[in-house]
């Protein structure tokens, strides 16, 4: 099992405002007879956060690599909180399978395309899941209402969820949490194929900011969450269980003056001159890559051998240096790359070398720090030929390297920073002819053309560094965390409040407003299954039945199925968005109200009224065809024709198409009709064409007016869209004066109203209680 540093340990951390939580700690624990050291380790997180830890202080939160018996783990966590440090103690078996089995097996293929290479055990997800929940609880000792936890990359992507339902038990909601992702994020259709899929989308969005290396990557996430949870987006955010969940785009750098430090050093410097020695003559191109099977690297040999063949000029005059990390020797995919790598080299090597000429030095090891700066300093390519990479901070740190020599950066478009760095060469890496060109033009390049793409990169890099990116984060944690705790002070209705309103008015009219799709009903994807539940018209039938209460329930649909829906049960209805109402019968019973509505639009034979004057119904003629040709071309979609109104639905198309497809219809529609008096209204996952200056308010204006004989000394209206707005806003602004008024919206969000509720079952425990008084 699972365990945690006990709760008196963490409870003493020297607290953080800022908690930042990755899989490992930053650190390589040590133990010498009955005491334990630590050296910081190595690693790309690592230093991009060593230059945020320059700017702000924090606690950074991880596993330490191994399990640790309980008296150790006393020492160990002293040591650590004296270097703003906390563990979270996994046992071996836990750490194992989900490392090895779950993050580095299933998620670390699939997200960098290669999908053929997962292999999906549920113990491995089980044990992903319980590192998760040791987190969760790790940190629930650590951390404080208002502080902010940045949780780094996929082996945490059920943390979010986790910790936010242990903060929220314990009243902690001013807790922010931002989540960020090191690796790309693959497309809906690759992503689609995972079987926990919908778990690991819904584990981060628990999170209040989500950040990725580029938009592609934020792209792809936000249409999984379309796609596979059904969840309204936008470019830069997504709606889930009530709240928006922000998405950003937060391209990592380095600490480009690290490189500028080491390359003044003797060290470096005297090392630069013994390669400038042995390569004096020749043109260096330089590659450093952890040997892993995204990284591209038989790609690059293959390139090179490409080019030193179409260029035999070269032959003898260009080395290719590549320093190949090792990585996960164990596995045995890995093991066959290091063979096929193994192999391209001698193949090369023997093809185009002789005793004085090595076309490839390969090193398949680990470099020193000043060993690399002066790799980088020395060349004048750098290559990478990444199949997949998040980001690839290696191009940083060549251009960081330059600055004497003005190398030219060949760079794989399918890294990440090819999204940021414009003065580089881009290619397909899997063309192999494509690089080898790329690498003749960098050889070949002009000096000026060299220092002016120098010179934009440079600016780049110095400007984007790690302390930027890790600063720029938080800051729009911040930013997007005030905005959601100005939405988390609307407060949800309780049955209390609302009781005690209805049960204050005891003199004049109790009125209530209730729109239908979403507030009394699910939204349904067919029109004619929207009918009301058996719960919802028995609450409706005990609230008309209380004296000297009205009940109105408003709607888009039709007047025909309101009436059969609604049938037997003394409601005021509301069609077609306020194109038709009807008071219910007991309005003309009520002394005061005799003569039913004030003087007005006249009623027909079923005391339905028409607020829409005669509009010439040619109209219709013009957008139905219209409507037709979206129809046919958008699968899912279908028209629904209305006694005015015409609505054309898209709910049960391809979420992006659909959406894409309605833009397209509104702007044909606003071409059209123009010079009509129409209004064409985006609802949910429909376009509306409608008469113009008719909504919900101005249905409700009418109705009110119908009951200006009484005193209304209650009133409450709950919706959930966007046309509600205005019936808020009229109530907030023409009938402040009512002593017990309730506005309230379905779902949290920015709205005009009082109140919120959660769904469309609260909605119905609040009226059912209302019955009961």
């Amino acid at each position: 099992m699972a365990s945690t540093s006990s709760s008196d340990n963490a409870q003493s951390l020297d607290p953080a405002h800022l908690i930042v939580v990755s899989n490992r700690l930053p650190v390589t624990l040590a133990q010498n007879g009955s005491e334990w050291s630590f050296k910081l380790s190595s690693g790309g997180l690592v230093s991009a956060l060593s230059g945020l830890k320059r700017e702000m202080s924090f606690t950074w939160v991880g596993w330490p690599g191994k399990d640790f018996g309980e008296s150790d783990r006393v020492k160990i966590d002293s040591l650590l909180r004296e270097n703003s440090c906390g563990a979270v103690y996994l046992d071996d078996e836990t750490a194992e399978l989900y490392y090895n089995g779950f993050a580095n097996s299933i998620l670390w293929p699939l997200f960098h395309y290669h999908p053929g290479e997962m292999i999906f055990e549920e113990a491995a997800w089980d044990a992903y899941q319980r590192a998760n929940r040791a987190f969760a609880e790790a940190l629930l000792d650590m951390v404080k209402d208002g502080d902010l936890v940045w949780i780094q990359d996929y082996h945490l992507m059920l943390l979010p969820r986790m910790l936010r339902g242990m903060l929220d038990a314990r009243g902690l909601t001013g807790v922010k949490i931002g989540w960020f992702l090191h690796t790309p994020f693959p497309s809906s259709e690759l992503y689609r194929i995972l079987p926990v899929r919908r778990s690991i989308l819904e584990g981060v969005l628990a999170a209040d900011l989500l950040g990725f290396h580029t938009y592609d990557y934020a792209r792809h996430f936000l249409s999984s969450c379309t796609r596979i949870l059904g969840l309204a987006s936008a470019p830069t955010s997504v709606e889930a269980e009530g709240r928006t969940v922000h998405v950003g785009t937060f391209p990592i750098g380095i600490d480009p003056g690290k490189f500028a430090e080491a390359l003044q050093t003797d060290t470096v410097q005297r090392r630069l001159s013994e390669l400038e020695r042995r390569f004096d003559g020749a043109r260096v191109v330089v590659g450093v890559d952890r040997l892993d099977y995204i990284k591209g690297v038989p790609q690059k040999f293959l390139a090179f051998e490409h080019f030193l063949s179409e260029h035999p000029e070269h032959v003898g005059h260009v080395v290719l240096v590549q320093v190949a990390v090792p990585s996960r020797g164990d596995v045995e995919e890995y093991r066959q790359l290091i063979a096929s790598v193994n192999e391209l080299v001698g193949r090369i090597n023997g093809r185009f070398g002789t005793v004085e000429y090595t076309p490839i030095h390969f090193l398949h090891k680990s470099v020193a720090f000043d060993e690399l700066v002066s790799l980088y300093a020395v060349a004048d390519v750098c290559l990478i030929t990444s199949t997949r990479d998040g980001m690839n901070l290696v191009s940083y740190e060549y251009v960081a390297s330059q600055q004497a020599r003005h190398g030219v950066l060949v760079l794989s478009e399918f890294a990440g920073a090819a999204q940021s760095l414009s003065g580089a060469l881009i290619v397909n890496s899997w063309n192999i002819e494509e690089v080898s060109d790329a690498l003749h033009q960098a050889l070949a390049m002009a000096p000026a053309q060299r220092e002016a793409n120098f010179n934009s990169l440079y600016k780049y890099v110095n400007t984007h560094t790690a302390a930027y990116w890790g600063v720029s984060f938080i800051n729009e944690l911040k930013r997007v965390s005030q905005a959601a705790d100005e939405l988390a002070q609307l407060p949800q209705l309780t049955a209390q409040v609302a009781q005690t309103a209805f049960g204050a008015a005891t003199q004049g009219l109790r009125v209530l407003m209730l729109d239908y799709d979403g507030t009394l009903s699910a939204t349904r994807t067919i029109p004619d299954f929207a009918r009301p539940s058996p719960q919802t018209l028995r609450t409706l039938r005990r609230l008309a039945e209380l004296p000297r209460t009205l009940v109105y329930v408003v709607s888009g649909r039709i007047r025909a199925h309101m009436e059969r829906w609604f049938e037997g049960i003394d409601v005021g209805l509301v069609a077609e968005h306020g194109l038709f109402y009807r008071h219910p019968q007991a309005v003309g019973q009520m002394p005061g109200l005799t003569q039913g509505p004030a003087q007005g639009p006249p009623q027909d034979a079923n005391g339905w009224t028409c607020l829409v004057e005669h509009t010439d119904p040619q109209w219709r003629e013009t957008v139905l065809p219209l409507f037709q040709h979206y129809t046919e071309r958008t699968p899912g979609s279908f028209i629904e024709e209305k006694e005015v109104d015409l609505t054309w639905h898209y709910r049960n198309t391809d979420p992006e198409f659909g959406l894409w497809q309605a833009n397209e219809l509104k702007i044909n529609l606003e071409r059209v009709l123009s010079h009509l008096p129409l209004t064409i209204v985006n609802g949910n996952k429909t376009v509306e064409v409608r008469p113009s200056q008719v909504d919900k308010a101005f249905a409700l204006r009418a109705i009110v007016g119908g009951l200006s004989g009484a005193q209304l000394d209650f009133v409450m209206s709950v919706g959930d869209g966007r046309g509600d707005e205005n019936v808020f806003a009229f109530l907030n602004t023409e009938l402040k004066a009512t002593p017990e008024l309730i506005t309230c919206t379905v779902g949290r969000k920015s709205t005009l109203a009082k109140y919120f509720l959660p769904n469309v079952d609260s909605v119905l425990a609040i009226l059912s209680k209302l019955a009961d008084s």
